[in-house]
């Protein structure tokens, strides 16, 4: 184990030659650039620890007002207090409201409590998931669908309600996970919920221009849903996850809108290659690794 190489799992999903594991000043919360004055965000799965880190985040970056919706009560109010300490705007609103994104009533209960308490809503942060880890044939047809109810129909649910009170305008952001570029043995429902989550990305993306939509990778890290196999290899700052949420707020990510973009990315080499990017679809999800139009792939032989 000492002479494994600790970057092994994020190398094959590394789109820019530098690598970034650790908090940089581009993705500073602190950082002036990043300013979240007057923004009001809502962020589920803040039981979680990119979560907590992405509303800690936030609170740094001088947000007005902060919905906090998880399943754990007690933990909701442990990361309400840290935010409040932390918070660089004293009278920064903090809202605690459990949540299960899989119901629509508590999910519409959510939006009704956030019009409520804060108004419109600026930003969703859509972090909440979960992740089964076994054979496809190994547990019941309802245990590896919950993968589905959570990773796919709570952001779906999410999208749904922030859009009846977008007036055209906000930015939705969905929590990914390079694991949709894989096939992993004992991943089967998380990997192909994970695929299906981007997808609805995608397609909001499409059909509300004006809605400023991403899929964030947030890397490694060392939390209650990294299956054992991979610890090793956690080695991610949440906190790049809560710089990135920031950044792909601002006018400068105006380009990447549509796309995915990892913690791991490096943002300014990125840009020296923002054409390319562009043009090619080098930060989208490939159909096929081929060259498809008429006449088909162009064969070696």
């Amino acid at each position: 184990m000492d002479n494994i190489d600790r970057d092994a799992l994020t190398w094959p999903y590394q789109l820019t030659n530098s690598v970034h594991r650790e908090l940089y000043p581009v993705l500073n919360p602190s950082n002036p650039e990043l300013s979240a004055d007057g923004k009001t965000v809502l962020i589920t799965g803040v039981s979680g620890g990119v979560g907590k880190a992405i509303a800690e985040a936030w609170s740094i970056a001088g947000a007005s007002a902060i919905i906090l919706t998880g399943r754990k009560v007690d933990v909701l109010n442990e990361v309400a207090s840290k935010v409040k300490e932390i918070a660089k705007i004293p009278t920064i609103k903090i809202i605690v409201q459990p949540a299960d994104l899989t119901s629509e009533a508590s999910v519409k209960q959510l939006w009704e409590r956030a019009a409520k308490d804060v108004g419109k809503i600026d930003v969703v942060i859509s972090d909440a998931g979960t992740m089964n880890w076994f054979r496809i044939e190994e547990r019941e047809p309802s245990e590896w669908w919950n993968d589905f109810e959570v990773n796919v129909k709570g952001p779906y649910l999410m999208c749904h309600y922030f859009l009846k009170q977008a007036n055209g305008t906000g930015t939705f952001i969905f929590v990914g996970t390079a694991a949709i570029g894989t096939a992993f043995p004992n991943m089967s429902s998380y990997n192909a919920s994970k695929i299906a989550q981007n997808k609805l990305m995608e397609v909001l993306h499409n059909e509300n221009p004006n809605i400023r939509t991403f899929t964030l990778l947030p890397g490694l890290l060392k939390t209650a849903m990294t299956a054992q196999d991979f610890l090793p290899f956690a080695r991610d700052d949440p906190m790049l996850s809560g710089g990135l949420t920031l950044f792909l707020c601002t006018p400068r990510a105006e380009w990447m809108r549509g796309g995915i973009m990892s913690v791991n990315w490096d943002i300014e080499e990125m840009e020296a290659h923002k054409e390319e990017i562009q043009r090619e679809g080098r930060n989208k999800m490939a159909f096929l690794n081929a060259k498809l139009g008429k006449g088909g792939h162009p064969w070696e032989t």
